[in-house]
C-alpha cells in the first residue's frame, strides 16, 4: 500500500511516501513564490495530478488539516482551498483520504520542532530550505499509518 502524506502551507508543501509502512521518499514542494495565490493553487493541483498519474499507484492521500485559527483570513481561505484540490485528487484517482489533525502530528515527536528525527525516519538530511514542512509530512504519515493500521484491527 502506498500512503502520499502532505502538509500543504500557503508557499510550501512538505510530502512523504510510505510503502507498506516504510519510508520511501519525502521531500518539500514549492511552486514559484512569486505567482498570485490562486496560481499556486494551481501548481499545487498539477503537483498531485503527477502523483496521481505516476506508475506505482498512490492508495490513500493523508492530509494535515488545517484548524482554521490563523488569525488571517486570507490564510485560511488558501489554506481551504489547498485543502479542497487535495480532496478532489483522492476523489479523482480514488485515494483514501485521511485527515489528520495537527496535534496528532506533534505527538509523534516527528514534526518541525523535532527534526532530527525526522531525518533520522527518512535516514538522510531534511530538505535544506524548509525542513520543518517535511517533517510535519512525515508526522502526518506516521499518524495516518496508525490510524489505518487501527482500522484494520477493529475490523478483524
Amino acid at each position: 500500500m502506498n500512503l502520499l502524506a502532505l502538509d500543504a502551507s500557503t508557499v510550501a508543501t512538505g510530502y512523504a511516501l510510505f510503502t507498506d509502512g516504510e519510508h520511501r521518499r519525502s521531500g518539500v514542494y514549492c511552486p514559484p513564490p512569486d505567482l498570485p495565490w490562486w496560481q499556486r493553487v494551481a501548481a499545487f493541483e498539477r503537483f498531485l495530478r503527477a502523483w496521481g498519474t505516476a506508475p506505482g499507484r498512490v492508495h490513500a492521500l493523508a492530509y494535515e488539516i488545517a484548524r482554521g485559527d490563523h488569525g488571517n483570513g486570507h490564510t485560511d481561505r488558501v489554506l481551504g482551498a489547498l485543502e479542497c484540490v487535495a480532496r478532489q485528487a483522492a476523489d479523482k484517482y480514488g485515494w483514501q483520504f485521511i485527515e489528520v489533525n495537527p496535534q496528532a502530528v506533534k505527538a509523534t515527536a516527528c514534526h518541525k520542532g523535532a527534526l532530527v528525527y525526522a531525518a533520522g525516519v527518512k535516514g538522510a538530511p531534511l530538505d535544506a530550505d524548509n525542513p520543518g514542512d517535511e517533517a510535519d509530512a512525515i508526522g502526518v504519515a506516521l499518524v495516518a499509518l496508525g490510524q489505518i493500521k487501527e482500522d484494520t484491527w477493529t475490523k478483524s
